[in-house]
């Protein structure tokens, strides 16, 4: 069943290399809960990069990550350095409408 798209929802077309054998899971798992191969990474993806509710992120966060973060923002207080978190996790429209907020 086709999804109808309303203006603001526009797709972007992105050729990515997988693993034979990511490849084979996520199509097990698509097959799984019946839907399309790409339903199935852009749900895994907006769940991923929505934030982790209840768990850390650090569990996915690239090795050494952190380090290099703290290098670059010593100057931060642990509150400025959660706020910057929770603003990456804002879609662009709640980043622009927080900066309104916060400018205005």
């Amino acid at each position: 069943m086709a999804r109808r798209q309303s203006p603001g929802d526009r797709t972007f077309r992105f050729v990515v290399r997988l693993p034979i054998s990511l490849h084979a899971r996520i199509a097990e798992t698509a097959h799984r809960y019946r839907r399309s191969m790409n339903s199935e990474i852009v749900a895994r993806l907006e769940r991923s990069l929505g934030g982790l509710p209840g768990r850390d992120e650090s569990e996915i966060e690239p090795p050494f990550f952190r380090h290099i973060e703290m290098t670059f923002r010593r100057d931060l207080s642990d509150q400025e350095t959660n706020l910057i978190r929770l603003f990456r996790r804002l879609s662009q429209r709640q980043r622009d409408a927080l900066t309104e907020l916060l400018s205005g």
